[in-house]
């Protein structure tokens, strides 16, 4: 908890010597050490913000700091196209990442990048395994996996009566966690991404 100037400065005239010189209140003394507490005040409330300062997730004055250390961004996402909490979220993934090839650890991945997604694997059909109405996949599938990207497509279709002319028939964005995954993935393996409606 933060102290004021009078907690400070009571502190001070515990700390001067007993007497009467200096025993006086309301004096000189008092005038000089409420100086000093304004300082000393300052000085907390300064390193108070400094320690928000060290986590890339309440950065502001040290966030370039944090992407400068980080390098250029592997995926070229430009910091003009982000938004600071964009940016912040990007430098605390890069910062914290210790890298793995897990399906929790691509969930995690995701989630950190604000996005929360789901894995499905898929295993070659085998004789004595299938039931009725299963696909049949063939030998080599197990070396492709599906990240589910559910409600990150936006899309905006061109519509009679609203839209104007000049405008395109339809657009869509999709996430930025394609590029971290695509770069992370294990080197043997394909990735397909399937977006959805939320």
């Amino acid at each position: 908890m933060a102290r004021t100037v009078s907690n400070i400065l009571q502190s001070l005239i515990g700390k001067i010597m007993p007497g009467w010189a200096l025993g006086v209140r309301d004096g000189l003394i008092d005038a000089i050490l409420e100086g000093v507490a304004v300082a000393l005040k300052e000085a907390e409330d300064q390193a108070e913000a400094l320690m928000r300062e060290t986590d890339p997730r309440s950065a502001n004055n040290l966030l370039t700091d944090f992407e400068r250390c980080l390098g250029p961004d592997p995926c070229g996402r430009d910091k003009a196209a982000l938004t600071i909490e964009q940016r912040r979220r990007l430098a605390h993934q890069r910062w914290t990442a210790r890298g793995g090839q897990s399906i929790p650890f691509f969930i995690s991945l995701a989630r950190a990048l604000g996005v929360e997604i789901t894995i499905d694997e898929f295993w070659p059909s085998r004789a004595g395994g299938l039931r009725a109405g299963q696909r049949l996949r063939p030998e080599g599938c197990q070396f492709t996996w599906r990240v589910n990207i559910p409600g990150l497509v936006t899309v905006t279709n061109f519509r009679a009566g609203v839209s104007r002319a000049g405008q395109r028939l339809g657009t869509f964005e999709l996430s930025s966690i394609e590029c971290e995954i695509r770069r992370l993935k294990p080197a043997h393996t394909h990735v397909v991404f399937n977006y959805g409606e939320a």
